[in-house]
């Protein structure tokens, strides 16, 4: 348990130095397409604890009327982490030079992290 969620924070190790060299850039970001990299930032960290909650499995599993059991709550939160790592990588394309890249990387990562969650729970 905790190597995946080691893994699920690694990307953050991405994050931020891109918003470190975001903040340094010369000339700096026009203001809407700062606001939107930005923007890609707070969900990449939204993201990984998305995923994070994913790996620990917090919600039980629920009867679903039929005779058996559903975790429809572990799948929403996988779907929630795949869309937020895919909505990361979108958000980083307003960025310049090596942020951009950064976040991306975080954002790729993030969505192999998700996945790797979504495989290992068997959804």
């Amino acid at each position: 348990m905790l190597i995946e969620i080691l893994a699920s924070v690694f990307p953050m190790a991405f994050t931020y130095p891109a918003w470190h060299f975001q903040r340094k850039l010369d000339p700096p970001l026009a203001g809407a397409r700062m606001l939107l990299f930005r923007c890609g930032l707070v969900v990449s960290i939204l993201c990984s604890v998305t995923v994070v909650c994913s790996w620990i499995e917090p919600f039980p599993l629920l009867a679903d009327g039929a005779g058996g059991y559903s975790d429809i709550r572990e799948s929403m939160l996988f779907m929630a982490a795949l869309s937020t790592a895919a909505l990361t990588i979108g958000l980083a394309l307003f960025g310049r030079g090596a942020p951009r890249l950064l976040l991306v990387g975080s954002g790729f990562l993030l969505m192999v992290v998700a996945a790797g969650a979504v495989l290992s729970n068997g959804v």
